[in-house]
């Protein structure tokens, strides 16, 4: 994983900011020194939103005064974006202390080979989602992620399968779309969805498109 995070230039990304715009809105992430904003613009009727998460923790602003969120809200809007964030910029942060890696074993998808790696998180410190699990498919030559599965469970449970199309180095920090597919069966395996995915047997559901990217790197 670590040879993927180079790769990926993924390493970079802790003292850069990155800012792009996704399903319309826009979004911002910036790194430095330890420190670190998320930040999600939009539109709401006649007024401006902000969501912005930090060290500092999450907070929402309409015109610029800040709004009393419970809990329960506040963590949603978190969780939301930082999800959008984690995506658009693995696979940074596949090193951190929280992360649990086991290499599965080796694969061949269209013809090319690859690393099965499978990624869970530890309870403390892997966030509100640490129960999801995930199968990176890193091929052996550039140690470029092409695949990833994943199972989740939020307001309901659910598996998917991404192929990354679309790749673009920005100042050294690769950024990638995805073909987002889902399997028409209840319980697969995760490490599977790669054979139904080359047999065809896979819906394709949406396209993750991280959209007018512009990456700067911060100069320590």
């Amino acid at each position: 994983m670590d040879l993927s995070i180079q790769a990926h230039g993924a390493d970079l990304a802790a003292n850069a900011r990155m800012d792009f715009i996704f399903r319309g809105i826009n979004y911002s992430v910036d790194r430095y020194d330890g420190q670190f904003a998320y930040e999600r613009r939009f539109r709401q009727g006649d007024m401006d939103v902000l969501d912005r998460l930090d060290n500092n923790g999450f907070t929402r602003h309409f015109n610029d005064s800040l709004v009393v969120l419970n809990d329960t809200i506040a963590q949603r809007y978190q969780s939301s974006v930082n999800s959008v964030i984690y995506f658009a910029q693995l696979p940074y942060g596949l090193d951190g202390d929280a992360v649990n890696l086991k290499l599965i074993g080796t694969d061949s998808i269209m013809d090319s080979n690859y690393y099965e790696i499978q990624v869970t998180f530890k309870e403390e410190g892997g966030g509100e989602d640490h129960e999801d699990v995930f199968v990176y498919w890193i091929d052996t030559q550039d140690y470029l992620i092409d695949y990833m599965a994943y199972s989740y469970c939020e307001d309901d449970c659910g598996f998917r399968f991404r192929e990354s199309v679309n790749r673009r180095n920005l100042n050294g920090i690769t950024v990638q779309d995805y073909n987002n597919y889902k399997s028409n069966r209840q319980d697969p395996k995760l490490e599977d969805l790669d054979d139904a995915f080359e047999a065809g047997k896979l819906q394709l559901l949406s396209e993750i498109k991280t959209e007018f990217p512009d990456v700067k790197l911060h100069n320590k």
